[in-house]
């Protein structure tokens, strides 16, 4: 049995030109892991290969004959595939890349493009698939849900588990490491800046998440003082989850990124 290091990363590479085929080809072997490598030349194929067997990753060229990257992007959303999609183009508009971020792509490479580029990438899609545990720390249980629901929804793999207040998280975490922790910052018995620092005596390796819907300097001053990394003002979205995780992960952000606050971020 294959240990899940060595089973190959499957790749699709959908280009009409055979030169930029054999370019990402090279680049991906370049970054030394194990793939397993498919071509198509037009859209139709690349649609009829998608449909027969699933792929983790691909590079799909914006001008292709018969269909578009658009058109195979919008089919691989039709299908529900999980993969992670990157548009090649030389030129991009506004309007197709709106369409690519709603049918799921990631991000798109601009041509000419680079081994470098290539290799981000890929170290950018192992890290989205590694599993990672995260606590939500809220006194109310109505937001619990909400919170978990926009976890949930993230491009990363976040194993979510709850506690109702500061307390709680700390009993948690002694139990188990978290990656992660999002913590409402107005708490009863313990809020969410007592609640950094005290973690802090309990976890080398996890990231602290705040969220509340008030957002000043005293917090920001505050949080940076206990080491919490980020802030996130309610409501938020998966999208706010996603960016503020490539902060942290150290990830090059994708163009569509959105842009959230973020803070104590010089260590």
């Amino acid at each position: 049995m294959l240990d899940e290091a060595d089973v190959p990363i499957r790749v699709i590479i959908a280009d009409d030109s055979t030169t930029v085929c054999k370019f990402v080809e090279r680049a991906l072997k370049l970054t030394g892991r194990n793939f397993d490598i498919c071509f198509a030349h037009d859209g139709h194929q690349a649609v009829l290969l998608l449909s027969k067997q699933p792929f983790d990753i691909a590079f799909l060229d914006i001008n292709m004959p018969q269909l578009n990257g658009i058109e195979v992007m919008a089919a691989i959303h039709v299908m529900g595939a999980k993969t992670f999609a990157v548009s090649m183009s030389d030129r991009l508009s506004d309007a197709a890349q709106e369409k690519l971020k709603s049918f799921g792509a990631y991000d798109y490479l601009s041509k000419p493009f680079n081994n470098g580029q290539v290799r981000q990438l890929i170290e950018t899609y192992e890290a989205i698939r590694m599993s990672y545990p995260v606590l939500v720390v809220d006194d109310s249980a109505t937001v619990r849900r909400i919170v978990m629901k926009v976890l949930q929804k993230s491009i990363f793999d976040l194993q979510v588990d709850e506690a109702v207040d500061g307390p709680s998280a700390i009993d948690a975490v002694k139990k188990r490491p978290y990656r992660l922790v999002f913590s409402d910052f107005n708490m009863p018995n313990m809020n969410g800046i007592e609640l950094a620092e005290k973690l802090a005596a309990y976890t080398a390796g996890s990231d602290v998440v705040l969220m509340s819907t008030e957002m000043s300097e005293l917090l920001d001053k505050a949080a940076q003082r206990v080491g919490a990394k980020a802030f996130l003002r309610k409501p938020f979205y998966s999208a706010d989850v996603d960016t503020i995780l490539h902060h942290l992960f150290g990830l090059k952000h994708s163009s569509f990124s959105k842009q959230v606050r973020m803070f104590a971020m010089s260590e």
